[in-house]
C-alpha cells in the first residue's frame, strides 16, 4: 500500500494528470501490470510532447535574442 502512495505521489510530481493517476491506481489494484505500463508510457509521451514544444519555444526566443544582439552590434 505504501508503495502505491509513493508511485501516485511521484506521478503527481512528474505532472501526470489526475485521471491517468486514478487509472494507474485502478490497474495497480487489479494487478494489471500491462495496464500500468501503458499508463506510464502515456504519461511519458505527454511529458515528452510538452518538452518538445517548450524546446521549440526556447529556440524561437534564442533566435530573437540573436537578432537583437546582431542589430545592436551593427549600430
Amino acid at each position: 500500500m505504501k508503495e502505491d502512495v509513493t508511485f501516485n505521489r511521484r506521478l503527481k510530481e512528474a505532472g501526470a494528470p489526475d485521471d491517468l493517476i486514478a487509472q494507474y491506481q485502478r490497474y495497480a489494484d487489479s494487478g494489471n501490470k500491462h495496464g500500468q505500463e501503458r499508463v506510464l508510457c502515456r504519461c511519458r509521451r505527454i511529458k515528452n510532447d510538452k518538452l518538445i514544444e517548450d524546446r521549440e519555444k526556447l529556440a524561437c526566443l534564442d533566435y530573437i535574442i540573436a537578432r537583437v544582439e546582431k542589430t545592436q552590434t551593427i549600430q
